[in-house]
């Protein structure tokens, strides 16, 4: 009789995936927890200091500021530093700043310029955290695993994103709304415990090291980018899509609490139905890239969910109706986001030298993530120069644009295993 010989799993194997393991765990509970805060915050803001639109608007402003302002030197300063012990300092100094909400409030003391300094240093630390994470995933599993880790990853995010908001109202309702945010100071401390627990270690680095030129540094970042035509192609695409993406959250606020009057629970219902598309997409990821390979899961998946879209401005009927629609709608959107999003990261990690990482990553979130703000000021104009119904038609239009850069041979005849050499192909060099 035969007995199949079982392989022995290479004890640095199983190290690199128990290191994963434990930042996954530390990045899920923190993702889940930041939701609270991003909902908290503001909240306390009207409910506890009485803000006006324009105070809770700077609020939202001074948050997004740093995706703006801080990824290029982020990445610059992250390239000689261990990933690890910035992530665990990260994580314990948020925890203070979200904590500090409920002592203050508690003494009396809580003020707006409080608020507006943690949502400042609070904006900065998630980018820098974000670029350290990105950077240090590849360092854990090997290059055959990225598209699972990364799908683990983004699940993480979409389920806090899913379920962070109804917690967060659910505890504010409880227990008051700075209160709340003590669930996200714990967040952070289980985050840096767990990051604490990482066997992995960075490669000793030179005791003498030579003068750094700043501007040359940034530029090779951002020539990471642009002159590596798949990532310069989706990064194309996320840019014209995060727009979007900020155009129709404006639009869909509107339109469903004011224009038909269904309340926030409708509007609530069709955000959870989207987030849980998002991690049905992000979950079949890893499978749809095996089938079809990277550019065709992604091309692919996109060019049939962003159709979904058009049927925002046609929907009719009675509440039922166009609430269930507007939840489909995006369930069946925030699935090709998620497919999407789980290519991208891993495309990057794959055909970027792993000494760029942080700059790249850096480029690239400030490249894609500049175009936030602008879509949600296009989208308040549209809005309130053409009203809602008229608005709602030039979202498909948006997001299909998003979808056309994809169809690029630099993406689209990528496979499932695509390497510096095949980019090569792909830039016609040797």
């Amino acid at each position: 009789m035969l007995v199949r010989r079982q392989r022995r799993a290479e004890p640095g194997s199983v190290r690199q995936g128990d290191d994963f393991r434990r930042l996954w765990a530390g990045d899920a509970v923190s993702q889940l927890g930041s939701q609270i805060t991003l909902f908290a915050l503001p909240v306390t803001a009207v409910t506890t200091l009485h803000a006006s639109a324009d105070q809770v608007g700077l609020l939202q402003a001074l948050y997004t500021l740093p995706f703006l302002l801080v990824p290029l030197p982020a990445g610059v300063w992250l390239e000689r530093r261990a990933r690890r012990p910035v992530l665990i300092v990260l994580s314990l100094l948020s925890a203070a700043l979200v904590l500090s909400v409920p002592v203050t409030d508690a003494f009396g003391t809580l003020g707006l310029a409080h608020l507006y300094v943690i949502a400042l240093l609070g904006g900065a630390g998630t980018v820098v955290s974000d670029i350290a994470k990105a950077s240090l995933v590849p360092q854990l599993v090997g290059a055959d695993q990225l598209a699972s880790a990364n799908s683990r990853l983004n699940v993480g995010l979409a389920v806090g994103g899913t379920a962070g908001p109804g917690l967060a109202g659910w505890l504010t309702a409880l227990v008051g709304a700075s209160n709340a945010l003590v669930l996200d100071g714990l967040s952070y401390l289980w985050c840096a415990l767990m990051t604490g627990r990482l066997r992995h270690r960075d490669a000793p680095r030179p005791a003498e090291r030579p003068a750094r030129d700043l501007p040359r540094e940034v530029r090779e970042g951002l020539h990471t980018v642009f002159r590596t035509p798949a990532v310069r192609t989706i990064a194309v695409h996320a840019a014209l899509n995060n727009a979007g993406v900020q155009l129709l959250n404006v639009v869909l606020v509107i339109h469903l609490v004011r224009d038909r009057g269904y309340g926030s629970a409708a509007y609530g219902l069709v955000l959870v139905c989207g987030g849980v598309g998002a991690v049905l997409g992000t979950l079949a990821a890893p499978r749809l890239i095996r089938t079809f390979g990277y550019g065709r899961a992604m091309a692919g998946t996109l060019a049939v969910t962003v159709n979904a879209f058009w049927i925002l401005p046609v929907v009719g009927g009675s509440r039922t109706a166009v609430v269930t629609a507007f939840a489909v709608t995006l369930a069946l959107t925030s699935a090709g986001t998620g497919v999407g999003g789980v290519v991208s990261v891993t495309l990057r990690q794959l055909l970027t030298p792993p000494v760029l990482h942080a700059r790249m990553n850096a480029s690239y979130r400030m490249v894609t993530f500049g175009t936030i703000p602008l879509g949600a000021l296009l989208g308040g104009l549209l809005v309130e120069r053409f009203g809602t119904q008229a608005t709602l038609w030039i979202v498909p239009f948006v997001f299909t644009a998003s979808v056309l850069p994809l169809g690029h041979r630099s993406v689209r005849l990528l496979g499932p295993t695509p390497d510096h050499s095949e980019q090569k192909v792909l830039e016609g060099t040797t």
